[in-house]
């Protein structure tokens, strides 16, 4: 990593809370956490926006939210975010084809219309935010998805995009890999 860090043996007050929040939700306290252990206001932030967006299971599957954020991390070339939705897409019931189609960029083609439409909408806000249009939304729209849904939608790729340029502009690496 690019920056000092915490690691959370070394935690002391606020900051052994948020970490102890985290592996609550996580299991763990992994790399993509650790980069913003000196401020642990902004890391709670960032926990509470996962939280929002990643853990709930009242609207995306586990499956199109992994393949958001698959797709998220390869336009921003994030190998550590890769690395980790990869595993999660597979563990999420999706094959290795779509996995490859989210990384290569391309239309998962043999997908439900709902998801292909979820990861183009990703994708293009990702690469191409002033391209939006009314008609990215009427496709989601046409999908079956409610405006909330749509909100919530946005707001996850948006914060996949915060955390994978975090890790990109920070050197986040693989738990395990030599800084």
């Amino acid at each position: 990593m690019f920056i000092e860090t915490i690691a959370p043996e070394s935690a002391t007050g606020r900051l052994a809370e948020v970490y102890a929040s985290i592996a609550r939700h996580h299991g763990q306290v992994t790399n993509i956490w650790q980069i913003a252990s000196l401020d642990a206001d902004l890391l709670q932030a960032h926990l509470d926006m996962n939280v929002a967006t990643m853990l709930r299971p009242d609207w995306l599957s586990p499956l199109e939210c992994h393949s958001i954020a698959l797709t998220v991390c390869s336009a921003n070339e994030c190998l550590y975010g890769l690395h980790h939705h990869t595993e999660a897409v597979l563990q999420a019931g999706g094959s290795a084809d779509l996995v490859e189609a989210l990384v290569a960029g391309e239309d998962p083609d043999t997908e439900p219309v709902r998801l292909r439409r979820l990861v183009y909408f990703a994708r293009k806000l990702t690469l191409l935010p002033n391209s939006m249009s009314r008609r990215d939304v009427d496709h989601l729209r046409g999908a079956g998805l409610s405006d909330v849904e749509i909100l919530r939608t946005v707001h996850t790729a948006a914060y996949l995009n915060y955390t994978a340029r975090l890790g990109v502009a920070l050197g986040v690496q693989l738990e395990g890999d030599a800084a």
